[in-house]
């Protein structure tokens, strides 16, 4: 262990010369050293929060110096009519000239801190496309050069993290920015905040991460907000993020699991990886950490196995400085908590052992296929009496990063009494699949000419564009109305090859215009036709069915709307299953579990439980037309995670798979406390209230932005696959 002060830090910056006019001027970025306490800024004043209490605005120069990285949040579209590509504009409310805001930024900058620009936010609508890149790459230049940020932080939530392209659109544009800066001298940070649900191995935020591979400097993801979800662990059960008296086990657990890439979870380097906790109970509806200590053992453990954290993140400054439901202040307690503990504290290389050199920055590392790959960057070894040995340092083997595939380095050292040391790494060559475009479904008029190129195009991040060498198989008889199918498929100079369906309706002009499309993003006003009728959104969606969503949901039915028969486009066979609680308690060895199952089309089911270890547990077939009630029981069931999955297969022979996960507890289960109604998906839910959901637990519906998917049956509690976005459960 090292220490250092932020005197130190601020008396090693190099200060920063602000011009008169309002534009940041072109000095190096500022890039923490070691340790990071990472907090968000609010651009606007006087935010309410989950117990009644009040964030205020703040200038910057007023916060404490012991936050050395600042989020300035957001960075987002403010109006959709102006287009898609997000920026930043200043609150004035907050009493700051563009000019005064600079400056601040300027000043942080001089003491050793940086200022990071966050994009997106809980309420923010981002959607690019591809093409995106570049514009999108040069606003975030812009903002950069005239405010002085050092990088951009990540800060998409919710269904903007897979709209539209943003999973390739937004890493590419931010190579760009890097390599822009790069080529200045200067490092652009990137870092990234993503919600730990999306952080397993098939997460949502994964495409960023492995985009940016390379890239990014550091990942904060937000460790609350997410009720009951959390880390199964061998030997000690469901740790769950909500769980105040397992706190330090999850912190601990979930941390190892990361930085390790174990337990279902994205692989995140230790070094990479800072802890995000709310700064108190208003900031967040769960994951505030009631007592500090318990970060700090989780911390020590991680320091003391050799994976110490890069530090920690919270949301937010302005609530550490904020007021509760009564006025009273909270006093910066979070910073107070934890900027001593974290900037004193950082994770240094084991000591020297007496007689055998000590290796440092040897860790196991990824590079993409046909970047320059240094095996001795960062990498240096000391001896107790020869100091110094990195120049003597030999390596065996090689890394060929022209050809995908894991190779093995051995780094060996020897000291003047002959004492060598010898430790081997592994270094991954991967490369980025291919990105598909423009195949979504259309619908054409009989006998119109139809090219089924047009508008296809095809890139990949080493190879470039790849729109010539896309095959298309299938056909399309314009002559005849129908449904029609096209498969799309691209090969990478890897040898990975991407493929995508595309449906054309060949209508007779008796179909509604615009068929609705389930990975299709859809705004206020959209009319699109599903099922023979023209439905419009009432506002921002992406993947609700048209007529599954009731009364209050979000689409509504356009009067006189029906379109006539037969053209409509063949949906693709479905399965639904509902009625599955996100945990079971066993009662002496058995399970049971009630499960409604609904398809679009008839299909034979096989319907199979299996445990952790892939055996299968319980097992069921049935013939299905429309819905079934499906009991099914686990005999003998250890506590752990379960894998639901139900196989159909339609009378065209297509397989069609849903999988659905499950935790199963030990011991008996109580009647939750106090008197509260069912879930009823005919209601109407308001944040704050509280319900008992399909697994007889507590759930609260969140706040806004969120209250307003409360009442949608697509988020009722405890059974669908999305009810974390709008409730909390108790």
């Amino acid at each position: 262990m090292f220490k250092h002060t932020f005197l130190q830090i601020a008396t090693s910056a190099a200060a920063i010369a602000i011009g008169a006019m309002a534009q940041a001027n072109s000095a190096a970025m500022v890039n923490p050293a070691s340790s990071v306490v990472v907090g968000y800024w609010h651009n606007w004043c006087d935010g309410g929060g989950y117990k009644g209490g009040n964030a205020p605005c703040v200038t910057l120069d007023e916060i404490d110096p012991m936050y050395n990285v600042v989020n300035v949040s957001f960075m987002k579209v403010f109006n959709t009519s102006a287009g898609r590509i997000p920026t930043f504009q200043l609150d004035l409310g907050i009493g700051l000239s563009e000019q005064q805001f600079i400056d601040q930024i300027g000043a942080l900058n001089s003491q050793g801190r940086s200022v990071l620009i966050a994009l997106g936010g809980a309420d923010a609508h981002i959607e690019l496309s591809a093409g995106d890149e570049q514009p999108f790459a040069d606003e975030i230049i812009r903002l950069t050069d005239r405010y002085g940020f050092d990088g951009l932080d990540i800060d998409l939530e919710q269904a903007a993290i897979t709209a539209a392209d943003n999973q390739t659109v937004i890493p590419a544009a931010l190579r760009l920015v890097k390599d822009h800066y790069r080529a200045q001298g200067k490092n652009f940070l990137i870092t990234m905040a993503p919600e730990f649900p999306y952080l397993t191995n098939s997460g949502r935020y994964v495409p960023y991460i492995e985009h940016l591979e390379g890239y990014y400097d550091w990942i904060n993801p937000q460790f609350y907000n997410q009720g009951g979800d959390g880390i199964w662990v061998e030997g000690v059960g469901w740790i769950a993020q909500n769980n105040d008296a397992l706190k330090e086990e999850f912190i601990y657990y979930i941390s190892d699991a990361l930085v390790n890439g174990t337990r279902g979870f994205h692989k995140i380097p230790h070094d990479k990886l800072v802890f995000g906790i709310p700064s108190n109970n208003d900031a967040a509806a769960t994951g505030f950490v009631q007592d500090p200590q318990k970060l700090y053992n989780a911390f020590e453990r991680l320091d003391s196995q050799g994976q110490g954290l890069r530090g920690v993140m919270t949301w937010s400054i302005n609530w550490d400085m904020g007021t509760d439901a009564s006025g009273n202040l909270y006093n910066e307690r979070f910073i107070k908590d934890y900027g001593p503990f974290i900037l004193s504290n950082s994770p240094t290389p084991p000591p020297a052992v007496e007689g055998k050199p000590v290796f440092k920055g040897i860790q196991d590392v990824r590079t993409l296929q046909g970047r320059l790959f240094d095996a001795l960057a960062g990498v240096s070894v000391r001896d107790s009496e020869d100091g110094d040995l990195t120049g003597a340092i030999r390596v065996d083997g090689y890394v060929d990063t022209h050809t995908i595939g894991t190779y093995a380095l051995t780094y060996h050292a020897t000291d003047a009494d002959n004492n060598t040391t010898s430790v081997v790494r592994s270094v991954e060559v991967y490369s980025l699949k291919p990105v598909l475009s423009g195949v979504a479904s259309t619908i054409i008029l009989l006998n119109t000419p139809f090219d089924a190129m047009s508008g296809i195009t095809a890139s990949d991040a080493e190879d470039g564009n790849l729109t010539a060498t896309v095959r298309v198989s299938g056909f399309v008889n314009t002559a005849i109305a129908g449904v029609y199918t096209l498969t799309y498929s691209v090969t990478d100079s890897a040898g990975q090859t991407v493929t995508a369906e595309r449906k054309v309706t060949v209508s007779d002009g008796s179909s509604c215009a615009n068929p609705w499309e389930s990975n299709a993003t859809y705004l206020q006003g959209d009319e699109v036709s599903h099922n023979g009728i023209q439905w419009m959104a009432g506002w921002w969606t992406r993947g609700e069915e048209p007529g599954t969503t009731g009364e209050w949901g979000v689409w509504r039915e356009v009067p006189d709307s029906s379109c006539g028969s037969g053209s409509e486009p063949t949906p693709d066979a479905k399965i639904t299953v509902s009625a599955v609680a996100a945990e079971y308690t066993a009662n002496n060895g058995e399970v049971n579990l009630s499960l409604h199952v609904a398809v679009n089309e008839a299909m034979d089911l096989m319907v199979r439980i299996t445990d952790q270890n892939g055996t299968a547990v319980s097992n069921h077939s049935l013939a299905v037309v429309s819905t079934a009630n499906l009991p099914m029981t686990i005999n003998n069931a250890e506590a752990g995670l379960y894998t639901l999955t139900v196989t159909g297969t339609t009378v065209t022979g297509e397989t069609i798979n849903h999988n659905t996960n499950f935790v199963v507890k030990a011991g008996g289960s109580d009647t939750p406390p106090g008197e509260y109604p069912q879930y009823d998906s005919n209601a109407n839910y308001n944040a704050g209230e509280i319900v008992i959901g399909s697994d007889s637990a507590l759930y609260e519906c969140k706040p806004w932005p969120y209250s307003g998917w409360c009442s949608n049956s697509l988020y009722a509690p405890g059974s669908s696959m999305h009810w974390r976005d709008a409730w909390t459960k108790l």
